[in-house]
């Protein structure tokens, strides 16, 4: 019992946490653990078994002090629980999901891994310091918006949330739906918790969490809102290299308006037009900017900058530009252009199918933007 609470206060120890995700050598990761549990006796199998166990039973933590160096990882919606990993880098990487499975690498998250129940984190919520993100991104995908989050991923005073599957997985499961802004707002305090010295959040969004762009804004109403299109033929020939997601039918189902028995393109139109729909929602509702994907590359670095009131130097502006040469989302490749176009793509039916569908509805955004 004794050593249960010494664990307990371990993992709201900061220092003694630090330390620990900073060794890469085995044996001195159990050295310090059993030292931090005054364990001098135990040996590696005995170690190895109490840890186990503590990972197979829910954790109730002090969330105030806890998520000072733990975030969370994934949401398990049969459970209602969420996972833990450690919270000491901040998020660089072109998707978050990506900087958690990094994470997952070190010792302390492979040998300690907390699970809590959502409803006990809920309790807890206003106790937590309170995010207003400074931008929120809305998108179509492959439209230029992972370009832009990394973007403000090169300010030390930004803390970008690039798709996180958590939030869009907690907004997806009915069970919380009276309590949907609550559970915004619980997610964007954990996850987009200040650990780095930052001071303004930027979220981009998944493409299908646009279908909750109420939420969003009733939750954050402080925040900018940008939203991303770009030629649909364009948008559907990217998905036919490699497809999204929010482009394809899964069960369950991401889009839960739309049948999910349509052939595979007249889907991905259908999910345009929903898309589509969704941003002229929010033009009703909030003054926003939207920019096609070849309006955002032409757009300056300072005018970027300026969706969150930052001012760039030119050292500064310097980095923007040249990330801007590169992938944004395969860190150090050179951007290249897709290989086929829309053209190369389809049929002569199906192209124009898709033009006469959604160019309309295109149009109608760029004009509104305009």
């Amino acid at each position: 019992m004794f050593t249960v609470t010494l664990y307990y206060n371990l993992l709201h120890n900061a220092e003694q946490l630090q330390t620990l995700s900073q060794q890469t050598s085995l044996d001195e990761f159990v050295r310090l653990l059993k030292l931090y549990l005054q364990w001098p006796e135990a040996n590696f199998e005995q170690v190895q078994l109490f840890l186990a166990k503590q990972n197979s039973l829910p954790f109730c933590p002090q969330a105030e002090q806890f998520s000072q160096c733990w975030q969370p990882s994934a949401y398990q919606a049969k459970q209602k629980t969420i996972r833990w990993i450690p919270a000491f880098t901040k998020p660089v990487l072109p998707f978050l999901e990506e900087d958690i499975a990094l994470s997952r690498q070190s010792l302390l998250a492979q040998f300690i891994q907390p699970y809590s129940d959502v409803a006990e984190l809920l309790a807890q919520r206003e106790k937590l310091p309170p995010i207003q993100p400074a931008l929120l991104i809305f998108h179509w995908s492959r439209c230029g918006s992972t370009l832009l989050s990394g973007s403000f991923m090169l300010q030390p005073e930004c803390k970008v949330l690039s798709e996180s599957m958590l939030i869009s997985d907690l907004l997806a499961d009915p069970y919380w739906q009276p309590q949907q802004e609550n559970m915004l707002d619980l997610a964007v305090r954990l996850q987009g918790r200040f650990r780095h010295a930052e001071e303004k959040l930027v979220i981009k969004c998944n493409a299908w969490d646009l279908q909750h762009w109420r939420v969003w804004l009733k939750t954050f109403p402080s925040a900018q809102v940008v939203c991303l299109i770009r030629q649909p033929e364009a948008i559907l020939a990217s998905h036919e290299k490699q497809s999204g997601k929010h482009m394809v039918s899964l069960q369950p189902a991401l889009w839960h308006q739309l049948p999910q028995n349509l052939p595979l393109l007249e889907y991905r139109i259908k999910v345009i037009q929903l898309m589509a729909d969704y941003m002229q929602q929010i033009l009703t509702k909030k003054k926003c900017k939207i920019l096609t994907y070849e309006q955002l590359k032409q757009t300056t670095p300072a005018t970027l900058a300026g969706l969150v009131n930052i001012t760039l130097t030119i050292q500064q502006t310097g980095h923007w530009l040249e990330r801007h040469k590169f992938d944004a989302k395969q860190r150090g490749v050179p951007f290249k252009a897709a290989t086929k176009t829309a053209l190369e793509v389809f049929n002569t039916n199906q192209l124009e199918h898709i033009r006469q569908t959604l160019t309309p509805v295109y149009q109608n955004l760029v004009e509104l933007g305009n």
